[in-house]
């Protein structure tokens, strides 16, 4: 192979791994969507460990076939806090190590791969339902981690949205259901996004509660060259145990089941969630 070739073998598992840096990242924004506000002075901490790993499939290293495959261990931690009753502010930080697999070669990354800040304003609340607006920023991670180094690349992120919840049954369980539609503008050269994330929640008790999760990211496809450019659809089941009043328990999955531009992957997590 010549040495043309051998370059664009480069340029193709760097972007491979950027890519899968970059979705692996894209569980965050599931971590909480909530058009209810916190209540006024209280604290929602959520800390989750994540493993998530994607089959890169069959890769040419130098002339070699070899199997390649992407790996990240991440732990990942979300707050709320009640800044007033129709106010609610937060963040969210993300640290992690990477592995990009090809053969017996071995590549490892690790450092910080996001960290973000937003408002929330409750618009309107009642009983049944509740509507709420959102401005988040995300502040790029130091490049040189890669940790989400596709993703990111040399900017920040600016993301509204508008969120929805209602309560549909509140007997014999509970079941609510709750949607979050924004835009996201990138100063970078990877594309903006459209992001919708929809959960429906079931509470056969006081103890026990069922999440089911999706997340969609349709790409606005108005990236500069070289920037990423990927659509994904996700579907995240989790359970939560709470132990106590303040104390709960979560564990689930998060399924990638269609994209385009990434090499689909798996999430498993566990987190801890604590009010005060």
């Amino acid at each position: 192979m010549g040495e043309y070739g051998r370059r664009q073998n480069f340029f193709l598992i760097r972007r491979i791994f950027c890519l899968a840096l970059a979705v692996s990242g894209t569980s965050h924004a599931t971590a909480h969507a909530s058009p209810w506000s916190r209540p006024d002075g209280e604290i929602l901490l959520i800390s989750r460990a994540d493993y998530f790993k994607s089959d890169l499939g069959v890769v040419n290293i130098g002339g070699e076939l070899v199997d390649g495959r992407f790996e990240r261990v991440e732990t990942n931690n979300y707050v709320e806090f009640g800044l007033t009753e129709k106010i609610t502010i937060g963040s969210k930080l993300f640290y992690g190590t990477s592995w990009l697999t090809r053969g017996a070669d071995v590549e490892t990354d690790t450092g910080f791969g996001e960290i973000e800040f937003f408002a929330q304003r409750q618009v309107f609340r009642n009983g049944r339902h509740a509507g709420a607006i959102k401005i988040a920023g995300a502040v790029p991670s130091d490049a040189s981690s890669g940790a989400r180094l596709g993703l990111q690349s040399d900017g920040a992120d600016i993301e509204i949205s508008a969120l929805y919840g209602r309560t549909i049954i509140t007997r014999p369980f509970k079941i609510f259901a709750t949607a979050e539609l924004g835009y996201r503008k990138r100063f970078s050269d990877a594309a903006d996004q459209v992001r919708l994330l929809t959960t429906v929640g079931i509470e056969p008790s006081k103890r026990w509660l069922i999440l089911l999760d999706t997340f969609s990211v349709k790409s606005a496809e108005n990236e500069r060259p070289g920037g990423v450019d990927y659509d994904v659809v996700k579907f995240q089941p989790a359970i939560v145990w709470r132990a106590s009043k303040r104390w709960s328990v979560q564990a689930g999955v998060s399924e990638e089941v269609a994209g385009r531009n990434l090499a689909l992957g798996r999430t498993y997590f566990l987190g801890l969630w604590t009010r005060f």
